[in-house]
């Protein structure tokens, strides 16, 4: 391996696909930008399936495409990444215990392998993108799975961050943007903000319904049209596992068929009882099937609009990512109604990865966009946090004095209106307290690497058992790189 080369990797870490991109830079200068997927070019399903017996792990775009006949003799598990925080969770398969970590780093490790297959490189560093709202306990088991992989997550970056830096080129003069993320398993939209290169969200929204469940969609419509033809009344989910998981397969290739031609066809040499099949699907019907859907992602969007506060009229882009965003219904529709306002990216699957990827390269640093404090007991506001600050120099230790004689000493936290408007607002952070005049109460706080501001309280008067923990997973923040934006 040339040592002069220099490897910058960014992991999207999807609900149903992973999406890794490396950027490779000689002297400087972008010498290649690599895609990590499968034969044709797509992310790799973030599925695993193990076997009950042997204990054999299937993973990628194999256990997607043979899902329901893997079912039959494996645990499959699809969407790790929704049940990550699951700490309940455990399955027992072929005598070894899997936990969603252990599932998650099965996942790293196949796209650690395909890097290595396909380049001979070694990945063992990534800023990874996470959706909005994932939660710091999600986070934290993220980070353990991509470890027990050999990867450490230099940091954690948001899907819709990601995409912005993706595009920046075409976005750097547009103040008020919507990411607009489609892919297999969920939408996600999200308004963002440009403020001199403070780069924010001011509001997002999602809706489970994705990729997935339209392939479903579509194949269940096209063995309506196979068994009419046979004067049969039998039900997709009664096919045969195989049957289905060809069909669903041959579906999913005509959708994204449609993106460029006005028929695709369906062809299945062996379709069960009822032999070979050949069914087309045509661009106006393919929009009938999918009309409600297309209808839900555009409301999804204009809702997250209205709630950003900003105006439609100053929305300057809608930027479309993932693989669903690819459906010609959605985008004829969306052009319609948003006219020059869309950029369509020119690999919308590989958008969010290659963002992360730009920010391995070009790293910025978050930073603080809200105030959280404590009210002292003359009523009075005390700041713990202010925005502007760097989240990695947030650290910050006060002593506070007793002044009254009750067994609790309760710390009330203000400074934003969700803590403000909290019904449990009196009752976040009670501590053990006693010795009048002569106890003090440490507060420690910080945003710690997750973007959870944290807050330990505890007396000089008791041990480290009586401390008390306090976490605000909301805290809103923003992104600015380090200087330099760009490498040509």
């Amino acid at each position: 391996m040339d040592k002069e080369l220099e490897y910058f990797f960014g992991i999207d870490f999807g609900t149903t696909n992973i999406a890794a991109v490396c950027y490779i830079i000689f002297e400087n200068q972008i010498n290649k930008i690599v895609k990590y997927g499968d034969k044709e070019d797509r992310p790799l399903p973030s599925v695993i399936a193990i076997d009950r017996k042997t204990g054999k792990v299937f993973s990628g775009r194999e256990a997607k495409d043979k899902r329901m006949e893997l079912s039959e003799s494996c645990e499959y598990i699809p969407s790790i990444k929704t049940i990550l925080d699951d700490e309940e969770w455990e399955k027992d398969i072929a005598d070894i215990y899997w936990t969603p970590v252990d599932i998650a780093a099965e996942i790293f490790t196949m796209i650690k392998e395909e890097v290595r297959n396909k380049d001979g490189i070694e990945l063992k560093n990534a800023t990874v993108s996470i959706p909005i709202g994932f939660s710091p306990l999600k986070r934290r088991k993220l980070r353990e799975a991509a470890g027990k992989a050999g990867i450490q997550i230099d940091r954690l970056i948001s899907e819709p961050t990601a995409a912005y830096f993706a595009n920046l080129i075409e976005l750097k003069s547009s103040e008020n943007i919507v990411i607009f993320d489609w892919g297999g398993g969920t939408l996600d939209v999200s308004v963002m903000k440009n403020d001199n290169g403070r780069i924010s969200e001011l509001s997002t929204g999602s809706m489970e319904i994705a990729g997935d469940y339209i392939d479903n969609k579509i194949a269940k419509r096209i063995h309506e049209k196979i068994i009419r033809k046979r004067d049969d009344k039998k039900a997709f989910n009664d096919m045969s596992p195989k049957a289905q998981d060809i069909l669903l397969e041959r579906c999913e290739r005509a959708k994204r068929c449609l993106s460029d031609d006005d028929t695709a066809i369906i062809s299945i040499n062996d379709y069960g009882n009822y032999g070979a099949c050949r069914e087309t699907l045509d661009y106006d019907w393919f929009s009938e099937i999918i009309n409600t859907e297309t209808i839900m992602a555009i409301d999804c969007l204009e809702k997250v609009i209205i709630n950003s506060g900003v105006n439609i009229a100053n929305i300057d882009k809608i930027v479309m990512v993932g693989g669903s965003s690819n459906l010609r219904p959605l985008l004829d529709r969306m052009s319609a109604k948003y006219g020059d306002k869309i950029h369509f990216p020119d690999e919308t699957m590989w958008n969010v990865g290659q963002g992360a990827a730009w920010l391995s390269m070009n790293p910025g640093r978050f930073y603080t966009n809200q105030q959280i404090g404590i009210l002292l007991s003359d009523g009075s506001f005390f700041e713990l946090l202010s925005p502007d600050l760097e989240t990695e120099k947030t650290r910050k230790v006060c002593h506070f004095g007793i002044v009254d004689t009750n067994k609790a000493a309760r710390i009330i936290f203000s400074g934003c209106p969700d803590i403000d408007n909290a019904s449990d607002k009196y009752k976040l952070l009670d501590l053990p307290a006693y010795n009048f005049l002569q106890e003090q109460v440490i507060l420690e706080t910080e945003v710690d690497r997750d973007l959870v501001f944290v807050a330990n309280a505890k007396s000089n008067k008791h041990s480290d058992e009586y401390s008390r923990f306090w976490t605000y997973t909301k805290l809103k923040f923003y992104y600015k790189l380090d200087g330099k934006e760009e490498i040509n």
